[in-house]
């Protein structure tokens, strides 16, 4: 790789927001996250888990309840008493519409998607009807004393239930009116509390109704006679969150120690068709809250005040145990957050609210609806290269305004992409860890290009988990290639052979004893440097000099509120 005079940089004070809420949906396999700024992600969990949209959050909009709904259509509600609806195509929100019941709290769309539930501060459960272009309200249901912290549908959707502060309310959805109140035990941990915090409910389709509460108990009731059936008492802090998955054998619930429990539905005994509820595993991925829950059909998700979003796969419903059953934790954005001028050698940090903003000439064309997330500019100023929310790149020419091609399409959202100063080669990464070169003069793909796919990736760089975020290049050295992710920086030799499954891909060079002969016949195209992590920029300043900025995870960690202090024993 060489030696470089190396600008080690780790001023830049960036700290994730914690995640308020996640919402799952199955339809499309994609995620959305909210985070307690007001910013709204989404994951495409078909797509190696890769963060394909974004919207900004604001001061003023503090999110509390997220929701899919009929159509894939995805809506927000929050603390100014707001009810929000992203465009996923534009990426920038449809509308907001003021529910009129002051701070809302919780919201839930129906099974079948066509209406929408917010519980409000002043005690009301209100019903919307989803509309082709707006939301419309229909009517209140009865009102409650104290604010609907939860709001859970029956599968059916005949009924609802609804968690305040000491009681659990069952409504009758075609009446409106509460046909039950469930009061919860106060006592935690032998002492009887003021107020017990209903912070989850969860219908099930026989009638059960399992909540989560602030003594952290998790609890079963009969909502046909309004009756406590079970009770787990699992954490000595508040259980804030629960998510049950489509089946209803497996739910999955999340505390304020930052201990992720789950239960399954197994039988009494080997030979019996009786069943009850099990808890089975306690996972502790988590150092603060875990705020929100999610279960997919084949792992559990959890997201909380540490700021990491946690998709732990289900060994079970795992078909083939690979890399993909592994572990996942994502913690920084799926983009890059800081620019660098080589010339006057200045980087640009991005920030949640510091932005610079610079307005581009307005046009009168029709046509690429869809947001652009990635550009990149030839260093000529010919051709400039543009990626929206799906994977697909267009190239267009700078001089006349006019689209140049279309690279082919690809699966996978673009992860990153620049052009070559030397050949107008467009190098594109994707979250599928593929790299691709394109031809911009010839419009196909290079020769280097074909070879790398024809032979195929080191299965080790394919097992990575974080996407590739930004490419570059060394002027003096057309043949290398420059790209990192968050833990690994990467110079792709094209002049030498690719690495097979054979070699070793992350040490490929023998010890500086051995001959000339012996190390030009073991390296390879690829060399790999994982010094800095974890790693959001990195690149050349000049022929010698690189800059690197990164940010510890031990220094957001220092800057978060303190987790819930554990008594050990003894003590």
């Amino acid at each position: 790789m060489g030696e470089f005079k190396v600008h080690r940089v780790r001023f830049f004070n960036y700290v994730p927001s914690g995640i308020r809420c996640v919402a799952y949906n199955n339809q499309s396999n994609r995620l959305a996250v909210s985070r307690t700024d007001g910013t709204v992600e989404i994951y495409n969990l078909s797509a190696n888990y890769f963060q394909e949209k974004f919207f900004p959050g604001h001061e003023s909009r503090a999110t509390e309840a997220l929701c899919w709904a009929k159509g894939q259509r995805l809506f927000s509600a929050g603390l100014n008493g707001e009810i929000i609806e992203y465009d996923l195509q534009a990426l920038n929100i449809k509308y907001a519409m003021d529910a009129f019941g002051g701070p809302i709290w919780s919201m839930a769309a129906s099974p079948s998607g066509s209406q929408l539930l917010v519980g409000c501060e002043d005690g009301s459960v209100k019903l919307f009807q989803i509309t082709p272009g707006k939301i419309q309200f229909e009517r209140n249901f009865d009102r409650q004393k104290s604010r609907i912290l939860s709001l859970s549908w029956r599968p059916s959707g005949t009924h609802i239930a609804a968690g305040s502060i000491d009681y659990i309310s069952v409504f009758d959805v075609k009446s409106g009116s509460a046909i039950h109140k469930m009061l919860v035990d106060r006592q935690y941990m032998g002492v009887s509390k003021r107020k017990c915090i209903i912070w989850g409910v969860a219908f099930l389709s026989d009638g059960t109704v399992i909540s989560v509460d602030s003594a952290g108990k998790v609890q079963f009731w009969d909502s046909a006679t309004g009756t406590l059936v079970k009770n787990h008492l699992i954490a000595n802090a508040d259980v804030q969150s629960i998510a049950v998955s489509d089946q209803e054998d497996s739910f999955v619930v999340g505390t304020a120690e930052g201990t992720v429990f789950h239960f399954q539905l197994v039988s009494v005994t080997s030979n019996s068709s009786e069943k009850q509820w099990v808890r089975t595993k306690p996972f502790q991925h988590h150092t603060h809250d875990v705020r929100a829950v999610a279960h997919s059909p084949t792992a559990l998700i959890s997201g909380g005040t540490d700021t990491h979003l946690v998709i732990r796969p289900l060994m079970e419903k795992v078909e083939v145990k690979n890399y993909d059953a592994a572990l996942r934790k994502i913690t920084f954005p799926h983009r890059r957050l800081i620019s660098c001028s080589k010339k006057k050698q200045l980087l640009l940090f991005q920030f949640a609210h510091h932005l610079e903003l610079w307005q581009l000439g307005s046009t009168v064309a029709t046509g690429t609806v869809e947001s652009m997330c990635l550009l990149a500019v030839s260093p000529d100023g010919n051709w400039l290269a543009a990626s929206g929310t799906s994977a697909g790149v267009h190239v267009y020419n700078v001089k006349n305004l006019k689209l140049h091609c279309t690279v082919p399409a690809y699966n996978f959202p673009v992860t990153a992409l620049a052009i070559a100063p030397s050949t107008n080669n467009l190098v594109i990464a994707h979250s599928d860890q593929q790299v691709f070169e394109y031809s911009i003069p010839d419009k196909q793909y290079t020769e280097w290009s074909r070879t790398i796919q024809k032979q195929g990736f080191h299965h080790l760089w394919l097992q990575r988990d974080t996407p590739i975020t930004h490419i570059s290049f060394h002027l003096k050295r057309p043949m290398h290639i420059l790209l990192h992710d968050a833990y690994m920086f990467c110079i792709i030799d094209k002049s030498l052979p690719l690495p097979n499954d054979k070699t070793l891909l992350y040490n490929p060079l023998p010890p500086k004893n051995e001959s000339d002969v012996i190390r030009r016949r073991t390296a390879h195209a690829f060399k790999i440097s994982k010094i800095y992590k974890p790693l959001l920029f990195m690149d050349l300043l000049d022929e010698r000099t690189l800059v690197a900025v990164e940010r510890p995870l031990d220094d957001i960690i220092a800057q978060l509120p303190p987790p819930i202090k554990k008594k050990k024993f003894g003590t």
